[in-house]
């Protein structure tokens, strides 16, 4: 009889090492099993052996397709979520699926459904065993085994008071979530009328800005320090420089970005009235008593529907995937999706609606237009007849969920033009996200036009002698998430002991650290503490990346902008952890990939040191450059700057993009 057991924990892979080869196959469930079980020197698998990078792929396409068939899934009166969650005209299921699929564990499920089904078919055992999976996890195995006809050795079902407790505490902090409103609400009565535009007859653009991306930096010809939006950095003066154009900056979200929020922001957060100075206003301070208004009767909207849906038939076949049902874990998940989303998108929604109705602009200009907040934006101007021009702040990947739309989905909130690097983008948006054509404008990145403006004017050998670093030595720059955002994207943590081990390997090597904004540089350093390192320093999180890049002669990276902004610059770039979103730019030959799990030590040798390699580098540099990022002329900022004023013209005139 042959026995599949399945090793969560590393406790449980010396429990298991000692057992008899013989019918007995091994699986180790992750890498801290995976490293328990080769220090025993037990004959293993681990999971990943049995899931190519086209599976992974493949199962990726399947949580997305889960999570858009549970939208459209009939769940009352033959009608879906979609249909029945509808706030003045706008579905609020374009809100639901973004928290359903990044936030609840739902797609996680159907990913591990399908994980397992591909071991089990894969090895055909007679019998299963889990020791040392998460409680869920050897749920799900139960059930695959016996949709698999299996014998299966563990727990079957859930404990239900986690569940429930967990559901409580959605429960409360919905309640928190109106309290907050209402205390948002009396602070910007407090702070009175807020700022706005004064009267002008140039057309107003209204920038619509994160907060959290206001960041400080040093000019480099007066050495004083100016605050500038790291998206919208050259866009905004450019427009205030038009005759015809003037500017207003609307911000959402905290000046702290949410991984950095400790008790002492939350609290400095609080106590500042929203009525206080800075280079935009907070969407805080529109939020008005009519604006509570509406949230408190979203949010009894949302409770009826949730306490009508919870117990609905359809939600036990809604919640299931290939046979394998979870919806008695799913509970706490579709309570934060009906309690938690759907009142905050309606808050979002009525306070851009009253920034609208006070600035009343001619354009809006936004980028992270797809998310939440960027959705419900877009809803907003919609209703008020205002156009809407987006500007790409990121990578786009084929599995970017919330820029994939089928095609009977044109009443999600999009924008009327989108203003993309290159062709690359365009390509995805329009087979992938089902974009009109005439909607999507290749202007170029106004960034990249800003890296090379500042390689003209910036001194690289002065930079370098700042930062400690030799004509004689190479540096590394590594940007990168230490952790990544969700499970479907890949981050630099664990290949970052192996990457100090290969710097301090490489005579001559220094490497700097540049954490993610939204991130501390804590687990950098704990790192860097365990292995002694000498030659790798970690910079704040809001020292200059683009200054570092100019110093730099290599960068490392795992999933980042960063990565094409280097080859804008000439520098060549490893990508680690691979296979990752930016795979194309390494099989286009413009970076030289790691896979995860290996030694980095040759890849930056070559990058650093080998001139063959580096030519061949360079070569396939230019060419992706000019597929991704319109060839970096310098003339996106021109671009975009154009494309706004053609749309604020046609002011009245929305769903071009539709």
């Amino acid at each position: 009889m042959k026995t599949l057991v399945v090793v969560g924990s590393a406790a449980a892979a010396r429990r298991c090492a000692g057992r008899p080869p013989t019918d007995t196959v091994l699986v180790a469930w992750g890498d801290e099993a995976a490293a328990a079980l080769r220090a025993s020197a037990a004959a293993f698998r681990s999971a990943s052996d049995y899931l190519s990078r086209e599976t992974l792929d493949a199962i990726d396409e399947t949580a997305i397709a889960w999570t858009k068939a549970w939208g459209a899934r009939p769940m009352r009166d033959g009608r879906s979520v979609r249909e029945l969650l509808v706030w003045k005209g706008t579905s609020l299921w374009w809100f639901a699926e973004l928290f359903l699929h990044h936030s609840t564990p739902g797609p996680r499920y159907v990913r591990l459904v399908e994980g397992f089904f591909c071991i089990l078919e894969a090895e055909r055992p007679d019998e299963v065993e889990a020791d040392g999976l998460a409680e869920e996890e050897e749920v799900l195995l139960a059930r695959a085994c016996t949709v698999q006809r299996i014998l299966f050795h563990g727990r079957r079902q859930p404990r239900a008071w986690p569940l429930r407790l967990r559901t409580a505490r959605v429960r409360l902090r919905a309640r928190l979530d109106l309290v907050k409103c209402a205390a948002t609400a009396g602070k910007s009565g407090l702070a009175g009328s807020p700022p706005r535009p004064p009267g002008d007859p140039r057309a107003l653009v209204l920038f619509l800005s994160h907060a959290a991306f206001w960041r400080r930096r040093r000019d480099p010809e007066t050495d004083e320090r100016a605050e500038y939006e790291h998206y919208f950095d050259r866009l905004l003066p450019e427009v205030e420089a038009q005759p015809d154009l003037r500017s207003f900056v609307l911000a959402v979200g905290p000046r702290a970005a949410f991984r950095r929020r400790g008790v002492p922001e939350r609290l400095a957060e609080w106590s500042r009235l929203p009525g206080e100075a800075g280079p935009y206003v907070h969407v805080n301070r529109f939020t008005t008593p009519r604006v509570l208004g509406e949230v408190r009767r979203a949010a009894g909207e949302a409770r009826q529907t949730w306490r009508d849906l919870r117990r609905c038939p359809g939600m036990s076949e809604a919640f299931s995937h290939r046979g394998v049902g979870f919806a008695d874990l799913a509970g706490p998940g579709l309570a934060g999706t009906l309690l938690l989303q759907l009142p905050w998108a309606v808050r979002s929604y009525e306070e851009m609606a009253e920034a609208l109705q006070a600035t009343r602009p001619a354009v809006v200009c936004l980028y992270a237009e797809s998310s939440g907040w960027g959705r419900a934006a877009l809803a907003a101007c919609r209703a008020a007849a205002v156009p809407t021009v987006a500007v790409q702040h990121g990578i786009l990947y084929p599995a970017y969920y919330s820029y994939r739309h089928g095609a009977d989905e044109a009443d999600c909130p999009r924008p009327d033009r989108t203003a993309v690097f290159g062709e690359s983008a365009r390509k995805i948006l329009v087979e992938l996200g089902h974009y009109a054509p005439e909607s999507l404008v290749v202007t170029g990145s106004p960034k990249f036009d800003e890296l090379l403006a500042a390689a003209a004017r910036w001194d690289r050998p002065a930079i370098r002698r700042r930062l400690d670093v030799t004509d004689a030595e190479r540096l590394v720059v590594v940007a990168s998430r230490h952790r990544s955002i969700r499970e479907t994207h890949a981050s630099i943590g664990s290949a970052f002991p192996a990457l100090v081990r290969a710097v301090e390997s490489l005579p001559g090597v220094k490497a700097l650290v540049k954490p993610h904004p939204a991130e501390r540089e804590d687990a950098y350093q704990a790192d860097l503490r365990s292995a002694g390192a000498s030659r790798v320093r970690v910079m704040p999180p809001g020292a200059d990346l683009m200054e570092l890049l100019h110093a730099a002669d290599a960068l490392v990276t795992v999933e980042s902008l960063s990565a094409v902004e280097a080859l804008v610059l000439g520098r060549p770039v490893v990508v680690l952890n691979m296979p990752t979103h930016l795979r194309e730019l390494v099989a286009a030959g413009a970076a030289l990939g790691v896979a995860a799990g290996a030694d980095p030590t040759p890849a930056l040798r070559g990058a650093l040191f080998d001139e063959a390699v580096r030519r061949g580098l360079e070569q396939s540099r230019q060419r992706y450059v000019r597929y991704v990022a319109q060839g970096v002329d310098g003339a996106a900022t021109t671009r975009i700057v154009a494309l706004l004023r053609q749309t604020a013209a046609r002011r009245g005139v929305v769903g071009l993009g539709a």
